[in-house]
C-alpha cells in the first residue's frame, strides 16, 4: 500500500471512530447502509503522478485506476464497496482539478436493527434495556411485540415490516403542515409555492404551484402503498399530466426531527433538481432558455452559472479584445500552455454548448463567439441529457 493510501486509511479511520475530519479535502458521510466518499485531487498532483500525462492516455483513465485499484482497496478494508452503477467520475466543475464523489454501499449492513431501535425509543423508551421482554428487536419481525407498543400495523403487513407506516404518514404530514406549508422553493424557472397538503388514501400529497406561471403545478405523493417512492406529476390547470417521474427514498423518516431534515435536505433538493433539468424544458418555461445536448460522458460541464466559469469568461474577453483571437495566444498570455491538453475537454464542451466556435486558418486555430455566447452571459444556457 502506497504512502498516500495509508494516509487515506488513517483519515477514514478517524472519521469513523472519532468523528474527526483532519483534512478538508477528504470526507466520508454515511446514512444507514449508504454513504459518499469525497476527495479533491488537483491537476498539479495528477500531472506529477502521471509524469505530465505520459503514463496515462487521459485524466479519466488515471481517475479510473486511482478509484478502482487504490481508493477502492482502502474503502474495502472498512467494509465499503463503491456503487459502480451510480459512479460518475466526470461530474466536477473544477477546471484546475477534480472532486471525486464516490457512492458507497456498506457490506452486510442490516437496517432492521437500526429501525427497531428507533421504534423502541419512540414508542416505549423505558423498555429499551437489553433484557426487556417487550423490546422490539427481541421479537421476530413477523410477530407483534405487544398490541400497546405497535397498535397500528395490520397483521397482513407485518412480514418484514420494520416501521409503522400509519405513524410515518402522520408524522410527515404534521411536520410539513407545521414547518413548510406556504414554503417557496427557488428554482431556475422562478419560485414554487406549496399551496396545499392533502391526505390521499392516508398518504401526504403536496401541491406546488409555479409563482411565475400559475397554470403549471406539481403534485408529490409520498410513499404510496407503503413504498419508498415519491411520485411526482407535473400538470396544467386542465389536470393533464405533462411530465411524471418518481424519487426513491433510502431513509424514510420515522421521527419529527428526521422528517424535517428529510424535507429540507432530500425532497426539496430532488424536486429542485428535477425542475431545473426536466420541467424547465416544457412550455412556457423553455422559452426563456437555450438548451444543448450531448451524449459524451467526458462533457461534465453545464455552463448554467457564468460566474463559476472564469476561464470561459476570460476567453470571451480575449475574443473581444484580440486583433486576431488565436487560441495558442490565449494559452500563452494566461500561462496555461501546460494545461492545454487538460482544458481541451472544457473547450469541446463549450463548443457543443454553442458558446464558442473554432476556425482553422493555415496552422492557426481561431476561437470565435458561438451562437449561444450571449445566452451564456445572461445565465440562460442549460444542458440536458439526450434521451
Amino acid at each position: 500500500m502506497k504512502r498516500a493510501d495509508l494516509y487515506r486509511k488513517n483519515l477514514i479511520n478517524k472519521i469513523l471512530t472519532e468523528g474527526r475530519q483532519d483534512n478538508n479535502r477528504l470526507n466520508l458521510t454515511l446514512s444507514g447502509g449508504y454513504g459518499t466518499y469525497s476527495e479533491v485531487i488537483t491537476l498539479d498532483e495528477i500531472e506529477n503522478i502521471t509524469e505530465n500525462f505520459t503514463t496515462h492516455s487521459s485524466v479519466i483513465e488515471f481517475l479510473n485506476e486511482l478509484v478502482g485499484k487504490r481508493i477502492g482497496g482502502v474503502l474495502g478494508e472498512f467494509g465499503f464497496t463503491i456503487n459502480e452503477s451510480e459512479l460518475d467520475l466526470t461530474s466536477t466543475n473544477y477546471y484546475d482539478g477534480y472532486e471525486l464523489n464516490l457512492p458507497l454501499i456498506k457490506e452486510n449492513y442490516n437496517p432492521i436493527v437500526e429501525l427497531f431501535d428507533e421504534i423502541d425509543n419512540q414508542l416505549n423508551p423505558q423498555q429499551t434495556k437489553p433484557n426487556a421482554p417487550n423490546k422490539a428487536s427481541n421479537i421476530p419481525i413477523t410477530k407483534e411485540p405487544t398490541q400497546r407498543q405497535t397498535p397500528n400495523i395490520p397483521i397482513a403487513a407485518k412480514v418484514e415490516k420494520t416501521q409503522n407506516p400509519k405513524r410515518v404518514d402522520l408524522i410527515i404530514k404534521n411536520v410539513f403542515d407545521d414547518k413548510f406549508l406556504n414554503y417557496e422553493m427557488k428554482t431556475d424557472v422562478g419560485g414554487w409555492k406549496a399551496i396545499k397538503s392533502l391526505s390521499k388514501d392516508g398518504k401526504l400529497m403536496i401541491t406546488w404551484e409555479s409563482v411565475k406561471e400559475p397554470s403549471i403545478y406539481i403534485e408529490c405523493l409520498a410513499f404510496p402503498n407503503d413504498s419508498n417512492k415519491i411520485i411526482v406529476d407535473v400538470k396544467n390547470r386542465k389536470g393533464e399530466v405533462l411530465l411524471n417521474t418518481f424519487f426513491e427514498i433510502y431513509r424514510i423518516p420515522t421521527h419529527e426531527v428526521i422528517a424535517e431534515k428529510f424535507f429540507r435536505k432530500t425532497l426539496f433538493s430532488l424536486l429542485k433538481k428535477y425542475i431545473d433539468t426536466s420541467v424547465i424544458q416544457i412550455d412556457p418555461f423553455n422559452k426563456n432558455f437555450v438548451f444543448w445536448k450531448t451524449d459524451n460522458p467526458n462533457f461534465s460541464y453545464s455552463f448554467s452559472t457564468p460566474n463559476k466559469n472564469k476561464i470561459i469568461l476570460d476567453l470571451i474577453s480575449f475574443i473581444s479584445t484580440a486583433k486576431k483571437p488565436i487560441l495558442d495566444d490565449f494559452f500563452e498570455a494566461n500561462n496555461l500552455k501546460h494545461k492545454q491538453g487538460y482544458l481541451q475537454t472544457l473547450l469541446d464542451s463549450a463548443e457543443a454548448a454553442g458558446i464558442f466556435r473554432f476556425k482553422r486558418e493555415g496552422n492557426e486555430i481561431l476561437i470565435l463567439r458561438g451562437p449561444n455566447y450571449k445566452a451564456f452571459l445572461e445565465g440562460k444556457v442549460r444542458r440536458v441529457v439526450s434521451a
